[in-house]
């Protein structure tokens, strides 16, 4: 037999509401993009390890097109920022920025290394882009790390709780 309200008051069962504890089953883990990034990101942190040691040796084309996707991965970093720009043409321009510089990465990251031996113009080009690309990638990181801290000051100052120290006064003043 259902719980029937007396008076306007909710049954003791449906005012407090219980959230199931995760069991180490159903707690969230990383998703497969996640992990396969991770790996990846660690493997080229050990070929750097091996390349500087001088245990493996990595033509200069291929370091090229690494840093190439890189400057590629600040890009869509960066694109991403404008993808909750107003204007829905600036909008779908970013978006359309952003997956286009992933896809440049990857093309960057696998394909150039695999090809620029057997295709002449690519290794003349590769080297020049690379050095551009690796000052570029960083002048890029940095812009976004600036844009980002730009954006989370405006966002406190219009925000007054954000701005509040985190030595509990936000409590304070809720429960005032």
């Amino acid at each position: 037999m259902p719980d029937i309200p007396v008076s306007g008051e909710l049954s003791r069962r449906r005012r407090t509401p219980v959230k199931p504890k995760l069991t180490s089953i159903s707690r969230p883990i990383a998703g497969q993009g996640d992990v396969i990034l991770f790996g990846i990101a660690i493997s080229y942190l050990l070929l750097g390890i091996l390349k500087s040691a001088d245990v493996i040796a990595i033509d200069s084309p291929v370091i090229a097109s690494f840093s190439l996707a890189g400057m590629f991965f600040a890009l869509s970093d960066l694109t991403k920022l404008g993808t909750g720009a107003d204007p829905l043409a600036f909008r779908l321009f970013c978006r359309f920025f952003y997956f286009a510089s992933l896809f440049i990465s990857a093309l960057c990251l696998v394909v150039v290394p695999l090809s620029y031996a057997y295709i002449g113009w690519i290794g003349s080009i590769l080297i020049p882009l690379g050095d551009m690309s690796a000052l570029s990638g960083m002048g890029v990181i940095i812009g976004i790390i600036v844009i980002n801290n730009v954006l989370r000051r405006r966002k406190a100052s219009s925000d007054p709780k954000s701005a509040l120290p985190e030595s509990g006064l936000a409590e304070q003043k809720s429960t005032m």
